[in-house]
């Protein structure tokens, strides 16, 4: 039976690990410390796993030092829960909702496998949605799977299904990958006949492309250059013919501290994004660090070249970044009910970030097309609607 004590000690332990920080007095504030809005939702998912709970971000709002988040974890074991955690889940609460009529928004991962991107939006929405992620479980990724998008639409779809009765206001959000699973996940849920309220892309591309294979394209040549050139002095030769699944293994077979340092750095210069979306990719444990590279290489390769394909019978709203380049108007055509596009401020990655996430919550939040602005044609000759 753990004590207050054991909790303070535990969630000390876990803010020295996420802020990489030996000492921490327990009046420290965490963002003082060096901590972001990414880490807090690291950290989150950390208090989760180690106290077998479901603590909401909501609830750790205001917890910004360890004295008051172990007072708060304390106080949430001690209330006893109903129900116990059911760790194959997908779906991530983040966000609750004071009124009960307000719509239950679903946010679908990006191509890290995680909600991590969604942090600041979270924070927005507190108290005026609820708001939950959708993830890939990294423990199911002890070396690389074969995804493909429908897949997992499909796995997320029978996932909403046992989680939210009919009806049930449901919002639909993806952020770029994200936004082709939303899409898939939509027509699926049209076929079953439960359409959603409204289906939110957050500068999703049309389809996952990049310039070329020098932006970090996982190829399979890439992926066995990088995994041969890995072996150190003394370590056994891979076979010839192994698959990019045995080398992976092989390789996570091999991590320790030296090694995942030596990989971290090797993924960062060569696979880019897998930095952008993943940045504490280098204070994982031994076994996570492989799980989550794995998670991200399988997502990567589900996504690319995926393309969206037939309608929806759900309105559409597009959110684009005024700095990103990734608008197709080809999404207007993919759905037969109302269509708008609303630009806001930020590039690609920063979209959703501190600064921008209160226009984009105002975004997500704001009233259905028949409410909106007038529409008026944009430099495409694409009609849009006018953003917050």
């Amino acid at each position: 039976m753990q004590t207050e004590d054991d909790v303070r000690a535990t969630v000390g332990k876990l803010w020295s690990r996420v802020l990489d920080h030996d000492r921490l007095a327990g009046d420290t504030d965490f963002f003082a410390a060096g901590g972001s809005s990414l880490m807090s939702l690291v950290l989150l998912t950390e208090l989760n796993e180690a106290f077998d709970t479901e603590l909401e971000m909501a609830e750790l709002a205001d917890c910004r030092t360890i004295d008051r988040q172990s007072a708060a974890v304390w106080q949430h074991l001690t209330r006893g829960r109903s129900t116990p955690v059911d760790r194959s889940a997908v779906l991530v609460p983040l966000t609750r909702a004071a009124a009960a009529d307000a719509p239950t928004i679903i946010a679908v991962h990006d191509v890290s496998g995680d909600v991590y991107g969604y942090t600041g939006l979270a924070r927005e929405l507190s108290g005026r949605a609820t708001l939950h992620g959708l993830k890939l479980a990294h423990e199911r990724f002890e070396a690389p799977r074969a995804l493909t998008v429908t897949g997992l639409a499909e796995e997320y779809v029978t996932a909403l299904e046992a989680a939210f009765e009919a009806p049930r206001r449901l919002v639909l959000l993806g952020w770029s990958l994200g936004g082709l699973i939303g899409f898939e996940m939509a027509r699926l849920l049209d076929r079953r006949g439960r359409p959603l309220e409204r289906l939110v892309l957050v500068d999703t591309p049309y389809g996952l492309d990049l310039p070329s294979p020098d932006d970090g394209e996982f190829t399979p040549e890439r992926e066995r250059a990088l995994l041969d050139g890995f072996a150190r002095p003394g370590d056994p030769p891979y076979p010839p013919d192994a698959s990019l699944e045995e080398l992976w293994r092989a390789v996570r077979a091999r991590l320790d501290g030296p090694a995942k340092e030596h990989l971290t750095e090797r993924l960062r210069a060569g696979f880019p994004l897998m930095s952008r979306v993943i940045p504490h990719l280098g204070s994982l444990n031994d076994h996570e660090f492989g799980c989550y590279v794995n998670r991200f290489r399988s997502v990567f390769r589900a996504g690319r070249g995926h393309r969206p394909e037939g309608t929806i019978t759900t309105p559409l709203d597009l959110l684009t970044a005024t700095g990103s380049r990734t608008y197709d108007p080809r999404w207007a055509a993919r759905t037969s009910a109302a269509f708008r596009r609303l630009p806001v401020d930020g590039d690609h990655f920063s979209v959703l970030d501190r600064r921008s996430a209160p226009a984009t919550a105002r975004a997500i939040l704001a009233p259905d097309t028949r409410s909106a602005p007038p529409a008026r044609p944009s430099a495409g000759g694409q009609t849009e609607g006018v953003g917050p």
